[in-house]
């Protein structure tokens, strides 16, 4: 598994190019789907350090994708617009985003969740300590 390979699952195909664009930008390996189907096939064929799944996709429920993720040993991220509305447990497990959200702040967040430099002010280094 690559630390640095993100799955990066999410329907509005604008929102995930810049999502995808912005981590790529950064040094991240990013592959990305649109459903639930895409992400499966993704799954099958990598490994990943961090899964980033919206919740709501087109062909059902994201949790699946970021559960089954979580299990391959990723870390996981679940987005969405309608967090306050998701069933109770469902998240659980899952470091949750609620969109929406800017890409910088997807950065820090990825960066912070895989143990990466953070380059803005009164983040952490490259050791993992506050500046």
């Amino acid at each position: 598994m690559s630390v640095q390979r993100i799955l990066l699952v999410e329907d509005d195909d604008d929102i995930r190019e810049l999502f995808a664009d912005a981590l790529r930008e950064e040094g991240y390996d990013v592959d990305v789907a649109g459903t639930i189907e895409a992400a499966w096939a993704h799954l099958d064929a990598h490994g990943y350090g961090l899964a980033i799944v919206d919740w709501k996709l087109p062909d059902g429920d994201g949790t699946s994708i970021a559960d089954a993720a979580a299990q391959l040993g990723a870390k996981t991220f679940l987005m969405s617009g309608y967090l306050p509305q998701m069933p109770g447990g469902r998240a659980e497990g899952h470091a949750n985003i609620m969109k929406p959200i800017m890409s910088d702040e997807l950065v820090r967040a990825v960066r912070l969740a895989l143990g990466g430099p953070v380059l803005s002010d009164g983040a952490l280094n490259s050791s993992g300590s506050e500046t």
